[in-house]
């Protein structure tokens, strides 16, 4: 899979994909949007199992769990906007 991961990766960036540099590690370009994304999926999966009043399958617990096993992003990609904890 990460061979496959490798290809598909050299490949966006031979076509000048924007999302990440020309080279090296992608993941400081990734960090934050897949941190947004398995946050709002988390939302989502606990605000269709309240609206269907059951509680959360197998694979909404995993993301849930995710969200909580994240730590702070590093003082780099944190915020510069109001401290709201």
């Amino acid at each position: 899979m990460a061979t496959a991961l490798l290809v598909r990766l050299a490949a966006y960036r031979t076509a000048g994909g924007p999302a990440v540099g020309p080279d090296g590690d992608p993941w400081p370009d990734l960090e934050v949007p897949a941190r947004a994304l398995t946050v709002q999926t988390a939302a989502l999966a606990v605000a269709k199992a309240t609206t269907a009043a059951r509680p959360l399958d197998g694979a909404e617990t995993a993301v849930v769990d995710a969200c909580a096993r994240m730590a702070s992003p590093p003082q780099q990609l944190a915020s510069a906007g109001p401290d709201v904890g």
